[in-house]
């Protein structure tokens, strides 16, 4: 995170940002914050000679941000997958923002891979093209070849771009603090926590080596995956402002006319690309954050290439499965476990829950009443995570940035396909995945995670309890423990834990004997091998077990 200091270091970059502010028309805001003064009187002035703009104050807050630059660009987009922060009238207006940052020339680009790479931009590469094929607030991108004759594309981080934006993020926690401090009405958002958040991302995204190890790990989830393809990394050619990937060769979905005029059959394809992201979510707990027409390409050979792995989204075990039941509630039209899912992600308690089923429940009634091709999953999902806002429900970051790949997506599939039904292309992937819960061996391995997980905590609880007792005792809150009592109670925990452990062990091999009972070969006393085997072990250990609590209680000696 970029360091977030109480002042302002850069007053000309200050002035200057409040000056547009100003001139937009947010001068309101400057006088609630007491920052008025700071604009030039001859600006304030012309400001409100020149003030004819009669845009909403959405699109005008668009403006100010394009025009206020990079930084607050990245800001506004990130605001748009925020409708727990915002109101949704301003979601929709910063999804059009725009990066209006001119090319910078070849020259600073060759400046740029000597600098991080040491070299001279001949002797890494054979060909290297002046132009870029793509260019954003962050970098650009060119075509290269290497000296082994490999195609690449060689993304450059603009010049300054990491201290410009740590400049303006630290003036914009400033301005935060402010509006705290002077308008209780926003306060409850805690603006300061938005722009540390906004901190941590951004210097995620200027961390090129972060996105090398990101698409290595798409790479290897999609390794035997023969639809889907991701760019090689050049580990030799990648630092934190420079990343050589392999180049793919093909067309951006942004390219319709391109596409079309290919004459290619798009509908296996996109349904190739709507499985490769539900595997990424439902499957991977890694998924592609950003998935804009222009990060998805259909490759000469006819396969689906992600590329720009700078915002990434990461489940565990527990988001996975919430949302494969939030998706698959959706698609069965089950308005409980809809309800039910979105309280759990939450984790909180609402009162009016049946009121909340209801309503989505109406939600979910246009499903019903649409012919299922016509049925538009991204709509209804819109529709359900605003109706949990109003409930007050909290939604995760990661799950919010599943929807909108979700929703992204299925608008690029129905540009190209008006047919194109996300219902029925998902719900025979999502029925496996829940059917795959009900799998004996699936139980019986998520049994053994939560056991050793178990195990762990409990070889792990003596020991951090002492050293908690340890601080209490050191510390300002005095407690009247003997070590030796400190002793006796990590004894008794580790015993205690020990015998969780060992029934745990014993239901597994329990388990292990009921899933293996009709296993054919070998037979031993008219009995398979494995289940005799695994059924004498939990007797044994069971008999230990109960021997060790009778010799403590002085039953037995």
């Amino acid at each position: 995170m970029f360091k977030l200091i109480k002042g302002v270091r850069d007053i000309n970059r200050f002035r200057e940002i409040l000056t547009i502010l100003f001139e937009e028309g947010f001068d309101f805001l400057i006088a609630k914050i007491k920052l008025k003064h700071k604009v030039p009187v001859t600006k304030r002035v012309k400001a409100r000679i020149e003030k004819k703009k009669t845009f909403s104050i959405e699109k005008r807050l668009r403006l100010t941000l394009e025009r206020l630059g990079p930084t607050f660009i990245k800001f506004g987009q990130v605001l748009s997958v925020r409708p727990d922060l915002i109101p949704k009238s301003y979601t929709k207006e910063l999804e059009k923002l725009q990066d209006k940052v001119p090319q910078f020339p070849y020259a600073v680009a060759k400046q740029q891979i000597k600098k991080e790479l040491g070299k001279d931009i001949n002797e890494i590469f054979t060909k290297f093209e002046k132009k870029p094929i793509a260019s954003a607030s962050i970098s650009q991108v060119h075509k290269a070849i290497l000296k082994d004759n490999k195609k690449v594309a060689v993304k450059i981080q603009r010049p300054n771009v990491r201290e410009i934006m740590e400049t303006d993020v630290e003036i914009m926690f400033y301005i935060a603090k402010l509006l705290e401090k002077y308008m209780p009405k926003i306060r409850k958002f805690n603006p300061t926590k938005i722009i540390e958040e906004f901190s941590k991302w951004t210097e995620k995204e200027l961390d090129f080596k972060r996105e090398a190890i990101n698409a290595k790990r798409f790479a290897k989830n999609f390794s035997r995956d023969k639809t889907v393809k991701i760019p090689e990394i050049y580990d030799e050619f990648t630092t934190n402002r420079i990343l050589v990937m392999g180049f793919i060769d093909g067309t951006g979905l942004h390219n319709i006319k391109q596409i079309k005029s290919k004459k290619i059959n798009l509908t296996p394809l996109i349904e190739h690309g709507f499985n490769a992201v539900l595997t990424q979510v439902f499957v991977h707990g890694f998924f592609h954050a950003d998935p804009h027409p222009g990060n998805i390409i259909i490759t000469n050979d006819k396969k689906i290439a992600f590329v720009d792995f700078g915002i990434v989204g990461h489940f565990d075990e527990n988001l996975k499965a919430k949302s494969i039941d939030l998706f698959y509630g959706v698609i069965e039209r089950d308005a409980e476990k809809i309800a039910d899912t979105l309280i759990d992600l939450s984790d909180s308690h609402i009162e009016d829950k049946e009121e909340l089923k209801y309503e989505i429940s109406d939600i979910l009634e246009s499903m019903q009443e649409s012919d299922i091709i016509h049925i538009k999953v991204s709509r209804v999902l819109e529709e359900i995570m605003d109706t949990s806002l109003s409930y007050g429900l909290k939604i995760p970051m990661p799950f919010v940035l599943f929807g909108k790949t979700i929703i992204t997506l299925e608008g690029i599939a129905l540009k190209y396909n008006s047919k194109f039904n996300l219902v029925g292309t998902s719900k025979p992937f999502v029925e496996k995945l829940i059917a795959k819960r009900y799998n004996p061996v699936y139980q019986f391995n998520n049994f053994m995670k939560s056991m050793l997980r178990f195990k762990k905590f409990t070889e792990e609880f003596p020991d951090k309890t002492s050293k908690a007792l340890e601080r209490i005792e050191k510390g300002t809150i005095k407690v009247d423990i003997e070590d030796t009592d400190i002793k006796k109670l990590s004894l008794e925990i580790d015993k205690s834990g020990n015998r969780v452990a060992y029934s745990m062990l014993i239901a597994a091999l329990l388990i292990v004997a009921a899933l293996t009972i009709n296993f054919g070969a070998p037979i031993i006393f008219n009995m398979p091998l494995i289940p005799l085997l695994s059924f004498s072990l939990a007797m044994i250990l069971s008999w230990v077990l109960l021997v060790s609590i009778l010799k403590e209680k002085n039953i037995i000696k």
